[in-house]
């Protein structure tokens, strides 16, 4: 095992310094703070994953030094010197070292991973991963678990990143008070707002960046914090899609059309002095716990909040007219976002949220279409809907994804942990009948309350509770 040394935190160097945690493929890679899917292989390896783990086992006797950098959320890196056969060193190994360098509690390694993220493709490694040999791999997972072309596949490299760990459920992250791992998780959360896959309430994107203002700008001055400075910075503040021009925008999520939109720049303006008048006889030191908190409950209200997210399409039909014509499947793309309480499907062009369902009401299958090579894996979903005639059918989506094989190992993963814990909040003698589930305690009940499932946007199979298919009227 190599030892660690020379650890040090420095903020990232821009995009034409950066230079990678370990050179074996001689280039110059891409700042990794976009990611277009995400792979996390749950408790589980699926075989062709295995096999390639193990036709890239390490030779022994590789005793060279390595020079790793683990990144933060928050934009630090922790620079290691790995001597005496670092290419050994396992995610575990560089855990600590975080921990140690960012004085977080020893035990906290329920709360984040060590993950390996580059634009194309997040993973998360387990403790006895090795990260120069997943690194080594990159290549073949790019082309397994992605739809990216060859040439976007030999610029792609990966960086290690320290983040929140998928199995963390909400009732445990609520519980945190320590500033650095709030600090952290805040970074994390506003991250995912800004990429545009936490998407919430236009109003709440305002209170998030009045909150996001204060505590990076400070107490709002009238003269500095002019409406030309936050339009300069509305990047910072806004995702993409809704700094775009209106006319080619399709967020409507929550959003009364009729309405005369504000100027981002003036929204931000006034909730950085609205915040910042809440808290004008406070001490912002003493206040960025507080505020951090604060930017994650209104992020703790989705379903989507602290997923795993893979890249999917679905299909739709256009063109129908209610009654007479069928109408024409098209696939549309989506984010698949899966936490330890279920399932939320986001649509990907009108950055809306269009489907949330609790693991207790879903069941799940794979079909991988190995036979045929040209058809894609497809994760099927199969939900309870209550009808307008309040007559209760299952309905059933398909979620065609490279990276089916992965959701699906999540979805066991975070399944079997739920009953897991289910068992152990059953008391001695109780049954399971008369013990609340602790796990349901806060989300799964409202796990849906800020989306509105949106089943006519896309084709599903309905059935009865016998398992009778319905045909189409």
């Amino acid at each position: 095992m190599g030892r660690l040394v020379a650890y040090s935190a420095t903020p990232p160097p821009s995009p034409s310094t950066k230079t990678l945690p370990w050179t074996h493929r001689g280039h110059q890679p891409q700042t990794p703070f976009f990611s277009l899917q995400n792979m996390d292989m749950g408790d589980s390896m699926d075989e062709e994953t295995r096999r390639l783990v193990a036709k890239h086992q390490l030779e022994d006797g590789l005793n060279d030094s390595l020079e790793v950098v683990i990144w933060m959320r928050d934009r630090v890196g922790i620079h290691v010197t790995l001597e005496c056969g670092g290419h050994e060193a396992t995610a575990e190994d560089l855990f600590e070292v975080a921990v140690e360098q960012r004085g977080l509690p020893q035990d906290c390694d329920n709360i984040f991973s060590i993950w390996l993220v580059s634009p194309l493709l997040e993973l998360r490694l387990k403790k006895s991963h090795k990260p120069f040999q997943f690194a080594q791999m990159w290549d073949e997972f790019c082309v397994l678990y992605t739809d990216a072309k060859p040439d976007e596949i030999s610029r792609d490299e990966p960086v290690v990143m320290f983040q929140r760990n998928v199995f963390l459920t909400l009732e445990e992250e609520m519980k945190i008070s320590n500033e650095v791992m709030l600090n952290l998780l805040y970074h994390e959360a506003k991250f995912n707002v800004i990429e545009g896959r936490y998407v919430v309430q236009p109003e709440e994107y305002d209170q998030l960046a009045g909150i996001q203002a204060l505590i990076h700008l400070e107490h709002y001055n009238p003269s500095t914090h002019t409406q030309e400075h936050y339009k300069k910075e509305l990047h910072k503040f806004y995702p993409e899609f809704m700094r775009k021009p209106k006319s080619s925008r399709f967020f409507k999520f929550g959003r009364n059309e009729n309405e005369e939109e504000e100027l981002l720049e003036v929204r931000v303006q006034r909730a950085h002095r609205q915040i910042s008048e809440a808290y004008k006889d406070t001490d912002m030191k003493q206040a960025l716990p507080g505020l951090y908190r604060r930017y994650l409950e209104v992020c703790w209200q989705y379903a989507f909040y602290g997923s795993a997210f893979f890249e999917g399409k679905v299909q739709k039909q256009v063109g129908k007219i209610k009654g007479h014509l069928p109408g024409v499947e098209k696939d549309f793309e989506v984010l698949v976002a899966l936490n330890t309480d279920g399932i939320c499907i986001i649509d990907h062009l009108r950055e809306e949220p269009v489907l949330a369902v609790p693991y207790e009401e879903l069941s799940w299958a794979l079909d991988t279409n190995e036979e045929d090579e040209n058809r894609m894996a497809v994760l099927l979903l199969q939900f309870l809907v209550t009808t307008e005639e309040r007559k209760q059918v299952t309905k059933v989506l398909q979620v065609f994804s490279s990276q089916a094989k992965m959701m699906d190992a999540l979805i066991d993963s975070c399944v079997k942990r739920k009953l897991q814990q289910h068992d152990q909040s059953v008391p001695d003698g109780a049954t399971q009948e008369s013990s609340p589930d602790k796990a349901q305690k806060y989300r799964n009940g409202n796990f849906c309350c800020k989306i509105t499932n949106k089943l006519e946007k896309m084709t599903l199979s309905t059935y009865t509770l016998k398992g009778e298919m319905i045909k189409p009227s």
